[in-house]
């Protein structure tokens, strides 16, 4: 993180500002500020959340790194930090006030997206507002144990989802125009989804924007896919789940085709697999997160597999080879052309792609642990093409 002698003020909630949550240890559904000056956090949150703020602020995934220093931790409402009526419903208020309460003049360092209004009446209240260019926490990158087995309940919720899936998918009968049928219906990308949507419910998570893109659709890597399913032609899947109790995401894709598939289909999915291989194979502790991707991208090239644009639209191998996951599906690190090095503790994704409009996608994604020596899965999952 920042200098301890440098404050740091976070303005948001957990779903759309995630250091909230974990530097505090509190999953605000509403908007909160939080504050950190030395060794001292502070955290302001709505009347009615102070009993479940000061219960949950005991323990933090972030003070987990600094499990021998004394925090100290204080909670307030606007009330009891002692806002009039009149302010207590303005976040600039409860923010300006909780920097007088910690006594911090010199100013705060904040996220990029810090709220511009917020800022702007803090500023006309002469404290200095500085945007961080780094990550403000950049511990977040490097999962505890405890960390760690939360994500994993969410892959494996991921994986038992596209079990289901796919053996949905595969238990669909192929009509004589070549399109999917389950029980005399047609097998729809939307069928599939409610199929991935009850078992992630079941286990405790929810998935937003599920990926079933068949065909064509799957040349675009975030196209959800809708309509009727055909056979013998590759059917992308990506399942992406938080757990609706404590935050954590996992990721996982995979790509299938109910029949035969053609050449090219195979020639993709081979190329596809052989990049993660090479991928998963360079992965440990110290390695640069660009060399991860750059043996994908090499093996993609060795396969004589082009990436490119026509008519304006990217083709190939078109987007990272990864992304960390924890409180956000997408957050540090990054596996890709930017600079850095994996740590022990990392939590990546490592997926691979292919992509041309007149054909399709293939996409095979697993969330994986960095280790000092390599990788660990989370949850492993097969990889099959027909089904």
């Amino acid at each position: 993180m920042k200098k301890l002698t440098d404050a740091v003020l976070l303005v948001g909630k957990s779903a759309d500002c995630p250091d909230v949550e974990y530097v505090s240890g509190f999953r605000a559904v509403d908007q909160v500020v939080f504050l950190q000056a030395g060794w001292k956090q502070y955290l302001v949150v709505p009347e009615l959340e102070l009993g479940r703020a000061r219960r949950e602020t005991e323990s933090s995934a972030f003070r987990d790194h600094y499990p021998d220093e004394k925090w100290e931790v204080e909670v307030f409402s606007p009330k009891t930090l002692g806002l009039g009526k009149q302010h207590r419903a303005r976040l600039s208020e409860w923010a300006f006030k909780l920097l007088q309460k910690a006594d911090v003049t010199k100013g705060v360092t904040v996220l990029p997206q810090f709220p511009y209004g917020i800022a702007h009446r803090l500023e006309n209240m002469r404290i200095k507002i500085t945007a961080a260019k780094e990550e403000l926490f950049p511990e977040r990158a490097v999962k505890t144990a405890d960390e760690i087995a939360k994500i994993r309940q969410s892959q494996q919720a991921a994986v038992i989802a596209m079990r289901t899936a796919i053996a949905a998918i595969a238990d669909s009968e192929i009509d004589r125009d070549g399109f999917l049928r389950a029980d005399g219906k047609p097998q729809t990308s939307e069928r599939i989804r409610r199929v991935i949507e009850k078992v992630l419910i079941e286990h405790d998570c929810f998935c937003r924007d599920i990926i079933v893109a068949g065909g064509v659709q799957g040349a675009d890597p975030h196209e959800m896919g809708e309509g009727p399913l055909r056979a013998h032609e590759a059917i992308v899947m990506d399942i992406f789940p938080q757990h609706l109790k404590h935050g954590y995401w996992g990721d996982l894709s995979r790509t299938v085709v109910r029949g035969r598939a053609g050449s090219n289909l195979r020639r993709m999915y081979s190329a596809v697999r052989a990049a993660q291989t090479a991928a998963l194979g360079s992965i440990r502790a110290g390695v640069k997160s660009a060399t991860v991707h750059q043996r994908a991208v090499a093996e993609f090239k060795r396969r004589k597999f082009r990436t490119g644009a026509e008519n304006g639209r990217p083709f190939g191998f078109i987007h990272s080879t990864g992304h960390g996951v924890g409180l956000a599906i997408h957050e540090a690190p990054s596996v890709g052309l930017a600079e850095g090095r994996l740590k022990s503790g990392n939590v990546i994704t490592v997926e691979p792609g292919l992509y041309y409009p007149d054909i399709g996608g293939i996409r095979i994604e697993d969330t994986v642990v960095v280790t000092p020596q390599g990788w660990r899965y989370l949850v492993p999952c097969e990889k099959r093409l027909e089904v």
